[in-house]
């Protein structure tokens, strides 16, 4: 049976427990990558990744992305702009100019 997991700061991800999601607690990117091997471990199909640790996991996520399993997304935050530059590249990707935050 597939599951669905969440890495980030424990005080960020633990309501996401009511969900029925997993947790994995991680506040640095040794952690996060630690959990990341756990999860694809544990058969976890859909992975979500606060933008803090995303941010600082860019290569690794884009070599796993390659794998069908597990699709990782970024949870957006404000604080790091890491999720607003995601969002921004897709909808230049998609419509083929900046029409949201136009820069």
């Amino acid at each position: 049976m597939y599951k669905i997991g969440v890495i980030g700061p424990r005080d960020q991800v633990l309501c996401f427990m009511a969900a029925g999601f997993t947790v994995y607690d991680a506040q640095s990117r040794r952690e996060a990558l630690a959990a990341l091997n756990r999860a694809k471990g544990e058969n976890c199909a859909i992975l979500y990744i606060t933008a803090a640790l995303a941010g600082e996991m860019e290569e690794e996520i884009a070599r796993l992305s390659a794998d069908t399993l597990p699709a990782i997304v970024t949870l957006p935050d404000w604080d790091s702009g890491y999720g607003t530059a995601q969002l921004k590249r897709a909808v230049e990707r998609a419509v083929g100019a900046d029409i949201i935050f136009k820069d």
